[in-house]
């Protein structure tokens, strides 16, 4: 069975700080998602269907909505209080997007309807092995032939002296950037207990394993952006 998370594991849903200090304490966070919109492999006027899963703050979907001027995104999220937060920001697009309050996993099972894209930033390491494997699965049935999924988050890696280089770059990284001592505090404590990444090969592995051929994108240390897509006759 997957580890479940409730909003007592997540202090910036309950706190509404999530706007206010990921961008600074999230290494490469603006360039990461100007690099996964970038591979969306589809014209720049192409009417897409997107989903969101973990819409979270709507950083990703705005990212989409902008650069997509004809793409329609659902965001999904399993906090209310996160769909608010995205609210704001993509209120100028608010024609083309859908809130949906779901667990990720039920949302994709919930309907038959296939999508361009699945895209992803920040939120599936908040599931174990199992819950990764069931979301992937999932994934795939939801995209069409030659859909695409993006996912860009925390992964670790197996030799534990990467392991350590790459921790301890992410904490420098907070350091440096969020000057609030009680929220290095949290931002910590949320990484290194609560977070459950997996190393980017695994995932790769997993998505391979259900038929979506994947490869690692792009990574700087903790950060990995991985790319899937299924093929012309799923």
């Amino acid at each position: 069975m997957s580890k479940v998370l409730g909003i007592d594991d997540f202090f910036y849903v309950s706190d509404r700080s999530y706007d206010l200090t990921a961008e600074k304490a999230l290494p490469h966070y603006h360039e990461a998602h100007r690099l996964l919109v970038s591979c969306l492999p589809f014209p720049r006027d192409a009417k897409i269907e997107v989903i969101d899963l973990g819409v979270g703050s709507g950083v990703t979907s705005a990212y989409v909505l902008k650069n997509f001027p004809n793409a329609r995104v659902t965001g999904v999220d399993l906090f209310p209080e996160m769909l608010d937060e995205a609210r704001p920001r993509i209120n100028p697009f608010a024609d083309r997007v859908t809130l949906v309050q779901s667990e990720n996993t039920k949302f994709l099972a919930s309907a038959e309807t296939k999508v361009d894209a699945i895209v992803s930033a920040f939120c599936i390491h908040h599931q174990d092995e199992q819950g990764k494997k069931d979301l992937f699965a999932a994934i795939q049935k939801r995209l069409k032939p030659d859909g695409v999924f993006l996912m860009l988050d925390w992964t670790i890696f197996n030799s534990p002296h990467l392991h350590k280089i790459a921790r301890e770059n992410t904490m420098r990284h907070l350091e440096a950037n969020v000057s609030d001592t009680a929220y290095r505090e949290k931002w910590a404590y949320h990484w290194n207990y609560i977070n459950i990444p997996s190393s980017a090969d695994e995932m790769v592995a997993w998505l391979n394993g259900v038929g979506l051929p994947a490869e690692t994108v792009f990574r700087n240390l903790e950060l990995a952006l991985i790319g899937a897509s299924a093929s012309p006759s799923s």
